[in-house]
């Protein structure tokens, strides 16, 4: 079994170049990462008026309507019978959103009812990415 060393002590044009690799890498990975900002869309629909749709990073999403707030986890991909895309997200209520990306259309399946309330877009929004400050804890 063979092994790779890189001679860092004994090769100062080695290690310069290493430290160059290490400092590359990390500024290509640091202007690459996403930042991670959640998206917001405000419906119209007939029976709930108003609905925002906020959705965070690993694939949580929230519903908000007047007075009620409804969490989902997750995310299905699905389609219809002539292949058009589309996804679905559960709410812990029972309400299904349909959302179709071809077309940008929204539909809600409300738990109970068999047909759907079409929702038109009032407003997509991006949320600011907040820094929180770090906390250190003082000496005692």
């Amino acid at each position: 079994m063979e092994r790779y060393v890189i001679p860092l002590k004994n090769s100062p044009v080695n290690y310069k170049i290493f430290m160059k690799f290490i400092l590359l890498t990390s500024l290509i990975g640091l202007f690459l990462s996403p930042a991670w900002a959640s998206t917001a869309v405000k419906l119209s629909c007939s029976l709930r008026q108003s609905v925002t749709i906020s959705r965070f990073h690993y694939k949580l999403s929230t519903m908000k309507w007047g007075e009620h707030f409804q969490v989902a986890s997750g995310m299905k991909q699905a389609q219809t019978k002539s292949h058009v895309p589309f996804r679905i997200t559960r709410f812990q209520n029972g309400d299904d959103l349909l959302f179709f990306p071809d077309s940008n259309e929204y539909f809600f399946f409300y738990s109970g009812m068999a047909t759907p309330d079409r929702c038109v877009v009032q407003e997509t929004y991006t949320y600011p990415i907040t820094q929180l400050p770090f906390y250190k804890k003082p000496a005692k």
